[in-house]
């Protein structure tokens, strides 16, 4: 009898660790689409991605569920706007340290700048194609998170990084003479950058050579 008592006991406890531990469910209420079926585009794992000529970027935000989902799209577009300024600044900076060229702090400022939407030109280009929102609740709290699609043309986006270039090499000298130099390209195809950083080294050695004979 005490063993059985003691199973018993064994098996309640586990019962309420376990349950004190999941806590309250993700309970869906309602979605754009009045489907617990989110799109393809939302379930991406990724931020930004490229489709053909143009650069896709997705963003979200959430909000209280008493809020309109019209404003919550409001601030995803802001959102939006802020990551592809981010996104920018760091292709900026990655193609600088990949030329291994050392960056003043004046440039430096001018990034941080972009990074925090403080982007002194305009962002043109950007447009909205899709959104979606989804109404949930977790025990007694509701939300709304929504959810925006937009893409940008490689040509636009290429506008908006001449600008932040222009004013980095305005300030760095030596940025702008490793530009002259091609030791940096910020506007090759990222895929085809690595390839592009060989030609120089094959080229002189190749000019090395018609040297060594004459």
């Amino acid at each position: 009898m005490k063993k059985i008592l003691q199973v018993v006991s064994i098996a309640s406890l586990s019962l309420l660790s376990a349950c004190s531990t999941s806590g309250p469910k993700r309970e869906f209420v309602d979605s754009s689409t009045h489907k617990d079926n989110a799109p393809s585009w939302v379930l991406n794992t990724k931020v930004t991605w490229e489709d053909g000529s143009k650069i896709m970027l997705k963003s979200s935000h959430t909000v209280r569920g008493d809020e309109r989902a019209a404003g919550c799209y409001d601030l995803a577009k802001l959102d939006a706007n802020e990551s592809l300024l981010s996104e920018l600044a760091n292709d900026v900076k990655g193609r600088i340290d990949n030329a291994s060229q050392s960056i003043s702090e004046n440039a430096e400022t001018i990034l941080g700048k972009v990074r925090k939407g403080e982007y002194e030109g305009r962002v043109t280009g950007l447009r909205f194609t899709d959104q979606y929102f989804e109404r949930y609740r977790i025990g007694e709290v509701e939300r709304i998170d929504c959810y925006t699609l937009a893409e940008i043309t490689k040509q636009d986006y290429a506008q908006m990084k001449r600008v932040v270039v222009d004013k980095i090499v305005a300030v760095d000298p030596r940025i702008k003479e490793a530009v002259t130099q091609g030791q940096i390209n910020f506007f090759a195809d990222k895929s085809k950058l690595e390839d592009s950083t060989r030609v120089p080294a094959a080229a002189t050695q190749s000019t090395t050579a018609s040297d060594e004979k004459h």
